[in-house]
């Protein structure tokens, strides 16, 4: 069975102009479906009121809606929602998560694009509980209209800063970018959306030219070379040094800023040192820089970093980098809210 949630616009059309004349109805359904599946996403083909019933069955009978089976969602004291979602039987294992961030206007989608992640950072729970493989297009932009579907807020932004290194999924998530950005399928603004990446050069130049108007996140953490090596392995095979390169022509070919990602651990990245080097590192690149408390899980070799700390770190960034230095607030803790803590602590017993 096909997965119409995978379908870029082209290919839905043609799919369903053959599909609604297969079934006997005018071609004027094809809209009807359309906006069904874009704009509304029910929970199934059975709930598109407006559509025959025998099109509705025709519909179920040869395609799949919802390739991700909802399995629970957390709410935080903060607002902030999390869900847990299990892949269709037949795909790889794994439990996957997304995030709602409402913050005043604003309301964010952090989504996944892999079960697990392959590469490991020592600092986030994710790597910790394995690696599933890549998910579908269809489960990507499953995660958008099923959060939308459940909870009715719009989003304002997305953020691929779920599970999984997003370029280590490239194909999966170009198609899902198209169909987010087309206006005949979500229609959601590009400028609107952050991919998040620890840094695949070659990935990041071809993401520049295929989504100029997608920004960019740059996992960052250290500088030094074997301190990078250790928090972020994938740095063995790219390193950081080709990595900035690629960002610098990132900024150079879309005209935009990124953002460099820092996670704080005590006593291990965040000295006086540490931050004058970050600033020398970046040095001239159009940037601004995200610092983040660690959030601490059983499995961790880390300690959660003091606010006083943090803020110290913040001020000694500040004076020596020219760009924006912000301290994001941690959001979700009471419900596992970073990125896989949830699944993690939800995992079968082996």
């Amino acid at each position: 069975m096909t997965d119409l949630l995978e379908l870029l616009a082209d290919e839905f059309f043609e799919i369903a102009a053959r599909t609604v004349k297969e079934a006997g109805e005018p071609s004027y359904r094809m809209d009807q479906l359309r906006r069904w599946l874009y704009e509304r996403t029910p929970q199934a083909f059975s709930d598109m009121e407006g559509l025959p019933l025998s099109l509705r069955d025709h519909l179920a009978e040869r395609f799949v809606l919802h390739p991700l089976d909802y399995d629970l969602d957390m709410l935080s004291e903060d607002g902030t929602r999390k869900f847990l979602w299990q892949r269709e039987q037949g795909n790889d294992a794994g439990r996957i998560e997304s995030v709602l961030i409402p913050e005043g206007d604003r309301v964010t989608y952090c989504i996944s694009t892999q079960a697990g992640c392959p590469v490991k950072c020592t600092f986030c729970a994710t790597g910790y509980g394995g690696f599933s493989g890549n998910l579908s297009t269809a489960e990507i932009i499953d995660q958008v209209v099923q959060i939308r579907m459940r909870t009715s807020l719009v989003p304002t932004n997305l953020v691929f800063m779920g599970m999984g290194e997003p370029l280590l999924n490239f194909d999966g998530l170009l198609r899902a970018l198209s169909i987010m950005t087309d206006s005949r399928q979500l229609g959601f603004g590009s400028r609107r959306i952050t991919v998040s990446t620890v840094g695949i050069p070659e990935r990041i130049r071809q993401l520049s030219r295929a989504f100029p108007q997608v920004k960019l996140a740059l996992s960052l953490h250290a500088v030094d070379q074997g301190l990078r090596d250790e928090l972020v392995p994938l740095n063995l095979k790219y390193p950081l040094d080709e990595v900035l390169d690629a960002v610098r022509e990132h900024c150079d070919v879309t005209g935009k800023k990124v953002t460099f990602e820092y996670v704080i651990l005590p006593g291990v990245n965040d000295s006086a040192d540490d931050a004058k080097a970050v600033a020398s590192k970046v040095r001239g690149i159009p940037a601004s820089i995200n610092l983040i408390g660690f959030n601490p899980f059983d499995e961790a070799p880390y300690r959660k970093p003091a606010l006083k700390s943090m803020l110290v770190f913040r001020d000694e960034l500040d004076g020596s980098f020219a760009g924006e230095v912000t301290l994001r607030r941690s959001r979700g803790e009471d419900i596992q809210g970073a990125c896989g803590q949830l699944s993690l602590k939800n995992r079968p017993a082996t």
